[in-house]
């Protein structure tokens, strides 16, 4: 029999699906199932064709950003001059690493410097510099970003995800049911756990 499958909808610029996200690692590791990454674009509308990624050589290391918030503090509301306009690129290098089964890696390395040091995801320097350190070859990499291919497929996807009733994230699906929002961790645990004893 297959392992149990929960789908989670997710975008990185959401604090609700960063702490979602690490429930759902930690209970899968204990109830054993699969997760299903699937991008969700919450700020779909700021969009624009100029943030296709121009090339390497127009790179700069500017992609360090002010943490978003002071050590010691929870993750709230971060700032909004500190935010990425869109979450469309590093999406994109993510659908590339679930191709090849890195997406967990490259999603942790990217998310946990986003919230915990304040990195620019949007920044086309940080992308190289994550996707080498996770196993990817940029130089594999690279020209299916610049084609738009896998900008294109985290377009369909979050298209998709409206269709579904995705709203917003995180959003998981747990044995054909729907969850959108933050869910407390015994909700969460309760949830997966029928699913896995339905199936």
């Amino acid at each position: 029999m297959p392992p149990a499958l929960v789908t989670v909808w997710f975008d990185y610029a959401c604090p609700h699906s960063y702490h979602g996200l690490s429930q759902l690692e930690e209970l899968a590791s204990v109830l054993g199932f699969e997760i299903d990454r699937r991008p969700f674009l919450v700020r779909a509308d700021s969009l624009e064709i100029s943030e296709r990624p121009s090339g390497p050589s127009d790179m700069a290391d500017g992609s360090r950003r002010q943490p978003l918030y002071k050590p010691g503090h929870g993750i709230g509301t971060e700032p909004a001059s500190n935010r990425s306009v869109s979450t469309l690129a590093v999406h994109a290098t993510t659908a590339y690493a679930k191709d090849r089964g890195l997406d967990g890696a490259f999603y942790w390395a990217a998310s946990k410097e986003y919230w915990e040091q304040g990195t620019d995801l949007g920044n086309l320097y940080t992308l190289r510099r994550l996707s080498i350190a996770t196993g990817l070859d940029w130089d594999e990499l690279w020209p299916d970003l610049e084609s738009g291919r896998y900008h294109n497929m985290v377009l369909a996807q979050h298209e998709k995800a409206l269709k579904a009733g995705v709203t917003r994230t995180p959003s998981f699906q747990i044995g054909g049911r729907l969850h959108s929002g933050p869910i407390g961790g015994e909700e969460l645990q309760a949830a997966i756990a029928a699913s896995i004893t339905r199936a």
